[in-house]
């Protein structure tokens, strides 16, 4: 029998069964539209992340992070490393109560150094950034972000009139200098655009009264061998904390290839679980269609016996069935594809992740489509294809 009169026949039969068919259509939807949005907005997710991660690491820069990290420590890795371009260190981050004309707002407060703006890779867009005077003067000036900004500045126009203004962070007056430059929410989840930076001395004697700086950041100036200078840098830490060999390191060592590689991680593993959801939904949906493709077989005998009365073999049986089951998948799978998209792009709107659509994705999608089709069809059709046509007819 012509493959284009089965297929046409089998469409046929899903518009004249049209709530049999959508029965047999939700599971296929709904796994291959789990399926695209979770791989639309992962994709977006892990794009934007490494963006952000790109910006905050940079080139051949290293992270340093621990407890009784000093300014000792980090002049001598300055001198002991000459391939280190800059070094900035950075104090805090916790929440800290800041008020403007009875306006009370939570955010996080950093101290940071005048090479900051290089070293951190975060300038301003409007004002100015910290002197070499702010720090060694432990000057009482700030940084603010821009949402920060709107919260507290923002005029009935949405004008934003902050520089020379005057906040209070825990009761101590400050004044404001320039704004940062926006960069959004990073890889934790926290909103960077409300962030308050002050000169790190100032930070550290005014507002905490505190002997370790915590981070520091530091340029080298050959990207490839960031990895060694981070050993090296390791080395020379285990010397100024005097940590004997055997003892665990008092401090982490962080480089771009290292975010790289724990991003990368992640994204496998989110990747994995939605895999694992879309299939258990496909799975599921692939029992269904097999259960109603049963019963359409049972209710369709007396069709069966005619048609390989006048001729019909077994293969044109088992191939009609098996391409009714496809059609209806495959459609499906279209109109899941779809679905997801919308979702993926409703659910972006509320999370503020971009929606990245790939090829692979919708191809992906289409193709468990038409497995599960195949794989829900095979039964029905050799049911159907081993029906004795004397036996069907009576």
């Amino acid at each position: 029998m012509n493959r284009k009169l089965l297929l046409q026949n089998s469409v046929r039969m899903m518009l004249r069964n049209k709530l049999r068919t959508l029965f047999m259509s939700i599971g296929v939807m709904i796994g291959v539209a789990t399926l695209i949005a979770g791989q639309s907005l992962g994709t977006g997710a892990e794009e934007q992340i490494t963006q952000r991660v790109s910006k905050m690491f940079g080139p051949g820069t290293i992270f340093l992070v621990s407890r009784t990290l000093t300014y000792s420590d980090i002049e001598a890795i300055e001198e002991s490393m000459d391939q280190v371009v800059a070094s900035s260190p950075r104090f805090g981050g916790g929440e800290s109560e800041i008020s403007y004309q009875g306006i009370n707002r939570q955010a996080a407060v950093y101290g940071h150094s005048e090479k900051a703006e290089f070293v951190w890779n975060r300038g301003v867009i409007d004002g100015r950034f910290f002197s070499s005077r702010d720090v060694s003067k432990s000057a009482r000036v700030a940084l603010i972000g821009t949402r920060l900004a709107e919260v507290l500045f923002a005029d009935a126009n949405g004008e934003i009139d902050a520089i020379g203004e005057e906040i209070q962070i825990n009761s101590v007056t400050f004044r404001v200098i320039g704004i940062l430059e926006s960069i959004g929410i990073d890889p934790h989840g926290e909103d960077r655009d409300e962030d308050i930076f002050v000169p790190i001395t100032t930070a550290m004697r005014r507002l905490n009264n505190a002997r370790y700086v915590g981070t520091a950041k530091f340029v080298v100036d050959n990207e490839e061998m960031v990895d060694d200078d981070a050993d090296e840098m390791g080395d020379i830490l285990r010397k100024t904390h005097n940590i004997a060999s055997g003892e665990n390191d008092d401090f982490a060592i962080y480089t771009a290839k290292f975010a790289g590689r724990s991003i990368a991680r992640s994204s496998r593993v989110l990747n994995t679980y939605l895999l694992a959801a879309a299939g258990v939904v496909l799975l599921v949906a692939a029992a269904v269609i097999a259960s109603i493709m049963l019963v359409v077989v049972r209710e369709r005998v007396a069709e069966i016996g005619l048609r390989k009365a006048v001729g019909a073999t077994a293969d044109n049986i088992s191939q009609q069935f098996l391409i009714e089951a496809i059609a209806v998948t495959f459609v499906s799978g279209i109109l899941g594809v779809g679905l997801g998209l919308a979702a993926a792009n409703i659910i972006s709107r509320f999370i503020d992740v971009p929606v990245v659509v790939t090829a692979n994705s919708v191809a992906l999608g289409l193709a468990a489509a038409i497995i599960v089709g195949v794989a829900s069809g095979i039964i029905p059709a050799r049911r159907a294809a081993r029906l004795d046509p004397v036996e069907a007819l009576r």
